[in-house]
């Protein structure tokens, strides 16, 4: 497993702001090709049909791609804007469109690449960020007595994706960064004395939250 890290969306999100009149909404999603990338613009395109402009641009990791779409406004003005907010926060697999209404009154270039950037800043910041670390989905089966002891480790507290089932022994799972899975492994063996069973289910590439 390649051993990198980068960001992606933790959620998607939508925000809005007026600018002299002119109504900007902006949609931000995370994204894993080109093709879905598109796919969301046209699903916005399809949910504002009456809008003025769908500007958009998107970030792809592997491989990379990087697009932007002006949509009518003047070259320039908007969608490399939005993505110079995606470059500079190192964001990948984002895809944002900033739909406008337009309210009557010309911003002229510099008010139109300020508000098409403060839409997709705004957009990024409501959607916060994740990033993508090699991980370990595992599996831990302990007794009942041990269940929330082990939730209070340390690993445990910045695992994601947790559950349990409660059946004759309590079974876990969860996801933890790959590079903590020692550590966790001579938590559980010092905790339990080597009656918590542990077992490892899939390598993956996981959009951690907790940075």
């Amino acid at each position: 497993m390649k051993d990198q890290s980068y960001c992606v969306p933790a959620t998607r999100s939508r925000t809005e702001f007026t600018e002299r009149k002119s109504r900007f909404i902006t949609t931000l999603c995370r994204v894993e090709s080109a093709e879905e990338a598109e796919a969301f613009l046209a699903a916005i395109r399809a949910e504002f049909p009456d809008a003025t402009h769908h500007c958009a641009a998107y970030r792809i990791k592997n491989p990379l791609i990087e697009r932007f779409y002006d949509d009518g406004e003047p070259g320039g003005t908007a969608g490399m804007p939005m993505l110079d907010v995606l470059k500079k926060q190192d964001l990948y697999d984002a895809a944002v469109v900033v739909t406008r209404y337009f309210g009557g009154i010309l911003l002229g270039a510099g008010g139109l690449c300020r508000a098409y950037s403060r839409g997709a800043a705004e957009g990024v910041e409501a959607a916060g960020l994740a990033r993508m670390e090699p991980g370990v989905r595992m599996r831990i089966r302990c007794a009942y007595s041990l269940y929330e002891r082990i939730l209070r480790l340390p690993e445990l507290q910045r695992a994601e994706d947790i559950s349990a089932d409660f059946g004759a022994e309590v079974q876990m799972l969860l996801t933890i960064r790959a590079a903590e899975e020692p550590q966790l492994l001579k938590s559980l063996a010092d905790l339990s004395a080597g009656s918590a069973a542990p077992e490892r289910l899939e390598q993956l590439f996981y959009p951690f939250k907790n940075t």
